[in-house]
C-alpha cells in the first residue's frame, strides 16, 4: 500500500503542467462556490433581518379577521395587559403594540390618502429599527400628547345628537333625489357647526398638535419638512369624521416605496385617541431572542393566548411566505450553479485521469506482468486522483475562507448597480458574507464526490489493461 501511495504520488508530478491546471481548476471552483454560497447565506440573513427588524418582527399577534380583512374594529383587547403576559413569557426580548388607520393628509393646496401607523416609541425601538430610519428631524417623542378628557352629552345634547344625524339624512337624500333638478331648499343652517361642537364636547382635541413622522416620499409629495403642520382627515371607530392639525417632527425612509409614500407614524396613545380605540391594537410585534426559534415560541404563545380572547399568533415566515420562497429558490439556483461548476471541474478530472492512463499503457501493464493485481491499478488511478483533489481542495478551502473573511469584513458594494430591494424588502448597499458549516461542507463533499466518480472510468480501463497488448501497442 505504501508503494502504490509513493507511486500515485510521484505520478502526479510526471506531466507538472497538466496536474497545476486541473488542480487549479479544482481549487478555483471550490473557492468561488464557497464565496458565492457565503454570499447567498449572508443575502438571506439580510432578506431575514431586513424583514424582522425593518418593521414585521419576528412574531406577531392579531384579531383572527384582521389580516384578511383590515377592518378598524378588529383589534386586540386590553393591549398593555396582554403586552405584559407575552413579554413575560421565556424566549421574547420585546413587545411593541400597534395600531393602524385610513386617512387623508392635506398641506396647502396638496392632500394625498396616507396610511396611519401608531407605534409606541419606547417599545417600538426594542423590536425593529424603525426608530433608526429617521432621515430628517427626529422620532415622535416618548410621551404623547396630552389630550383633555371628553364630557358625556346631557339629554339635551343627546336628542339635538339624534335631530342633528336625521337632519343630515334627510339632507343626504334630498341631494341625491335632485340630483337632476335645481335644489328646492337650502341646506340646513349651522348644521356642521352644531356637529362640530358635539364632536368637541365628546373628543376634544388638544391644545398642542400630535407629532408625525412621515415617510420620505410622502413628504416630498406634499411638500413639507420637519416643523410644518398638516392637517389629518380621518374617521374614528364611532363613524364620525374629523380633522386635527399634527406637527411633522421627522422624516423617515424604509426603503419600501409603498411605505415611504403613504406611512405617517403617530404616538400610540395619540393614534388611540384620536380613533376612540383606548387600549386597543392591532397587532403586537413580538422579538425574540434567538430568531431560530420564532416558530416554535409562536406556537408557545398560541396556547398561552388562548384562554382569553380569540388571537391569531403567527411567526415571520407565515406572515411573509413571499420573503421564505425567495431564500428557497435562491438556494436551490445556488445548488444548481454548484452542481455545474463542479461538472466542470469533474471533467477535467476525468480528461486528466484519462489521459494519465493511456500515457502509461506499457508502465501499467508491466506492473501487471509483475504481479499488480486489477484492483491494485484501480486503486492506484484512484489514489491519485484523491491525492490531487486533496491538494487542490486543501487550497481551494484556504482561498474561499480567505474570501469569506474579506466579504465579512469589506464586504462586497453593490452601489454602483443602483439601489433595489426584493419582495419589498431593500436590500443593503454592501452585501456581506455569513460562513456556514453547510457552506463549506456541500462544495467540499460535493467536490470530492465527483472528482471520484469522474475517475471511476480512467481507473476501470486501467484494470482491464491486457498487459501483453499494452506492452506492445505502447
Amino acid at each position: 500500500m505504501n508503494a502504490i501511495a509513493r507511486i500515485a504520488f510521484r505520478n502526479l508530478g510526471r506531466n507538472r503542467r497538466r496536474s497545476l491546471i486541473t488542480g487549479a481548476g479544482i481549487a478555483l471552483g471550490v473557492g468561488m462556490c464557497i464565496a458565492v454560497l457565503g454570499i447567498m447565506e449572508g443575502l438571506s440573513a439580510e432578506l431575514i433581518n431586513g424583514t424582522t427588524d425593518g418593521q414585521l418582527g419576528h412574531i406577531q399577534v392579531h384579531h383572527p379577521d384582521y389580516l384578511s380583512r383590515r377592518q378598524l374594529l378588529k383589534t386586540v383587547q386590553q393591549a398593555p395587559a396582554l403586552s405584559e403576559k407575552v413579554a413575560a413569557q421565556p424566549g421574547i426580548a420585546a413587545v411593541s403594540g400597534r395600531l393602524y388607520g385610513w386617512a387623508y393628509l392635506s398641506y396647502r393646496q396638496r392632500a394625498i390618502g396616507v396610511q396611519l401607523l401608531g407605534v409606541d416609541p419606547v417599545h417600538e425601538g426594542a423590536v425593529t429599527r424603525m426608530p433608526l430610519q429617521i432621515v430628517a428631524g427626529g422620532f415622535l417623542p416618548a410621551a404623547p400628547t396630552p389630550w383633555p378628557a371628553g364630557k358625556q352629552l346631557t339629554e339635551a345634547q343627546a336628542a339635538q345628537d339624534r335631530a342633528l344625524t336625521e337632519q343630515a339624512i334627510a339632507s343626504a337624500f334630498d341631494q341625491i333625489e335632485q340630483l337632476d333638478a335645481a335644489p328646492t331648499a337650502a341646506a340646513p343652517a349651522g348644521l356642521a357647526a352644531q356637529t362640530q361642537a358635539i364632536v368637541e364636547q365628546i373628543a376634544p382635541t388638544p391644545s398642542k398638535p400630535p407629532a408625525v413622522v412621515l415617510g420620505n416620499k410622502l413628504a416630498r409629495n406634499l411638500g413639507v419638512r420637519p416643523g410644518d403642520l398638516v392637517t389629518v382627515l380621518y374617521e374614528n371607530a364611532q363613524g364620525a369624521q374629523l380633522s386635527l392639525q399634527v406637527q411633522v417632527v421627522g422624516i423617515s425612509r424604509t426603503g419600501t416605496d409603498l411605505l415611504d409614500r403613504t406611512r405617517a407614524l403617530l404616538h400610540l396613545a395619540d393614534l388611540q385617541q384620536m380613533l376612540g380605540l383606548q387600549e386597543q391594537v392591532h397587532e403586537l410585534a413580538i422579538r425574540v431572542q434567538q430568531p431560530q426559534q420564532a416558530q416554535a415560541l409562536a406556537a408557545g404563545l398560541q396556547q398561552v393566548l388562548s384562554g382569553g380572547q380569540d388571537l391569531s399568533v403567527q411567526d415571520w415566515a407565515a406572515l411573509r411566505p413571499d420573503i421564505l420562497a425567495l431564500i428557497t429558490s435562491n438556494r436551490m439556483l445556488m445548488g444548481s450553479l454548484v452542481f455545474i461548476v463542479f461538472l466542470i471541474a469533474g471533467s477535467g478530472v476525468l480528461n486528466t485521469m484519462l489521459m494519465s492512463v493511456l500515457e502509461r499503457q506499457k508502465e501499467l501493464s508491466m506492473m501487471k506482468a509483475l504481479g499488480l493485481s486489477a484492483p491494485g491499478v484501480t486503486w492506484l488511478v484512484l489514489l491519485e486522483t484523491l491525492l490531487l483533489t486533496l491538494l487542490a481542495t486543501a487550497a481551494g478551502l484556504v482561498l474561499g475562507l480567505g474570501l469569506i473573511l474579506y466579504l465579512q469584513q469589506v464586504g462586497w458594494d453593490i452601489r454602483s448597480f443602483g439601489e433595489f430591494s426584493l419582495s419589498g424588502v431593500e436590500v443593503a448597499p454592501v452585501l456581506r458574507a455569513e460562513l456556514t458549516a453547510s457552506g463549506v461542507v456541500i462544495p467540499l463533499v460535493a467536490m470530492w464526490l465527483i472528482a471520484i466518480l469522474a475517475a471511476l472510468h480512467p481507473a476501470i480501463r486501467a484494470a482491464r489493461i491486457s498487459p501483453a497488448l499494452g506492452m506492445r501497442s505502447a
